[in-house]
């Protein structure tokens, strides 16, 4: 991959998992710990490590499947213009929803599908008791509409094989891990930073969106 790419892969995966997803997945994890708050010590950080480990694996699956489309997209150089270009222009547009909130940001995370396929399954499982249990909330979590995942997924598309796609998605998901272990207690300390946080990881959102449309539109130019 190129640096561009490594370095927004970087700094987006971390700024953005204490900006956007301590919101997004804050509830999952909440809900899911109080389930086990009666639980030993051990059991709890092997239930939350089980939990994490199957959301990195869906968010890895994912970054598999857009990995594999975009290995057929770069085979064709008009092709993969047209695709980068509206790729990039996506990420514009998400960079701007990011900071702005609001209607836009509703609209690209399309909260229905959450609430329509994810949710009951999730109320479902969250009833039950046993590890197996935990890896299936962690994985639905991994398929939670969200802007910065479909972030992270158009840079698997772009990215043009199915190890970096894989790749790129493992290194988001694992740069989530401290913010969300450690959700309690990074509530309260990054709350004066989090918006500063959120609006750089946008921007740089925005910077590789306009990167790639430029490579596009040079490709089909």
């Amino acid at each position: 991959m190129e640096f561009a790419t490594i370095f927004s892969v970087i700094s987006v995966a971390f700024l953005s998992s204490i900006s956007h997803c301590l919101g997004m997945c804050g509830g999952f994890v909440v809900a899911c710990n109080a389930k086990l708050a009666k639980k030993p010590v051990a059991q709890i950080w092997l239930y939350n490590i089980s939990y994490h480990i199957s959301r990195i694996l869906a968010y890895v699956v994912l970054g598999i499947l857009f990995g594999l489309f975009g290995s057929f997209v770069i085979a064709s150089v008009t092709l993969k213009g047209y695709v980068f270009f509206a790729i990039g222009l996506f990420m514009v547009v998400l960079g701007v929803a990011l900071i702005k909130r609001g209607t836009l940001l509703k609209f690209i995370e399309n909260d229905k599908i959450s609430q329509k396929f994810i949710m009951p399954k999730f109320k479902n499982l969250i009833q039950k008791d046993g590890i197996l249990a935990f890896m299936l909330l962690g994985f639905l979590n991994g398929l939670l509409p969200c802007g910065v995942v479909y972030y992270f997924l158009a840079l698997s598309l772009s990215a043009g094989s199915i190890a970096n796609g894989a790749l790129v998605m493992a290194a988001f998901g694992v740069s989530t891990l401290p913010a969300m272990l450690g959700f309690s207690g990074l509530v309260n300390l990054i709350s004066g930073v989090k918006s500063k946080m959120n609006y750089i990881s946008a921007g740089i959102i925005m910077l590789y969106g306009i990167y790639l449309a430029y490579l596009g539109f040079m490709a089909i130019k």
